[in-house]
């Protein structure tokens, strides 16, 4: 099992990427610590991993406290004696209003979770993997395409998530002399709660219907289908791996081949 042994944080466990994630690692043997707001969404969570025979602890956090992301990483210590990995995945999406008029206060706010947030779990993390001296460690970010497209609507998110890719490229030369790795996993289009809703929404607008607006998405996409949280959740596994133990300072698209020039 590629995670055997292994004990991972799997932080923003929700319905969507960070459950797929959370599965996904504790399937390949990783012990998982859940990290989110909402306490009965990570018992659900848990339930799901401990009934399939895995071994899930879910720790109630809000990233955008640093002591409280202090508590998580000491928390996984006492727990299973140490941390091997972290995941990432805590995140405020995109608000849909326009650059100028948009209250910027949202910005930050998106900045507190997706940045702030992200970085103050990932330093509590690397702490830890440092003084425990292993020569091991793999921390993945999770940014989005949003980054790269520059699409109308998404200023704050897309900032957001380009902070990411530029911290992971820095933190990787920072961290690997301690034999940390960090890199990221940049989804696009993923199937999921929130495209579902993207594409209800969108149909209401449109008065269309919710197949419509999902096929449009597909067929832009050169595999003409749009990637699941569990493909998602694929990459991040092997970035988490040993498969990945020469990779670091890299973010790898997992968007079916849709490319933005």
């Amino acid at each position: 099992m590629l995670l055997a042994g292994r004990v991972v944080i799997v932080s923003g466990v929700g319905p969507g990427l960070g459950r797929s994630v959370a599965l996904a690692a504790a399937a390949s043997g990783a012990e998982i610590v859940l990290a989110a707001r909402k306490a009965e969404t990570l018992a659900r969570v848990e339930a799901e991993i401990t009934e399939s025979g895995g071994t899930a602890y879910a720790v109630p956090t809000d990233v955008t406290d640093a002591d409280a992301c202090r508590r998580l990483v000491d928390a996984s210590v006492e727990r299973f004696g140490r941390v091997d990995g972290l995941v990432n995945n805590a995140f405020r999406g995109p608000r849909g209003d326009s650059f100028v008029d948009a209250d910027l206060d949202r910005w930050r706010r998106i900045f507190d979770v997706n940045v702030w947030g992200t970085l103050a779990l990932t330093r509590e993390v690397a702490r830890h993997l440092r003084e425990a001296a292993t020569g091991t460690g793999s921390i993945v970010l999770v940014s989005s395409m949003a980054a790269r497209t520059g699409l109308a609507g998404q200023g704050g998110y897309a900032a957001s998530k380009g902070a990411l890719l530029a911290a992971t490229r820095s933190l990787a030369t920072e961290l690997s002399p301690a034999g940390i790795r960090v890199n990221a996993v940049v989804p696009g289009w993923m199937w999921g709660p929130n495209v579902a809703a993207y594409c209800e929404m969108e149909a209401q607008r449109r008065g269309s219907t919710p197949e419509a607006v999902r096929d449009e998405i597909a067929a832009r996409i050169p595999l003409r289908r749009i990637p699941t949280g569990d493909e998602c959740a694929g990459a991040v596994v092997f970035m988490l791996s040993d498969l990945a133990s020469a990779v670091t300072g890299q973010a790898l698209d997992v968007n079916g081949g849709e490319f933005y020039g």
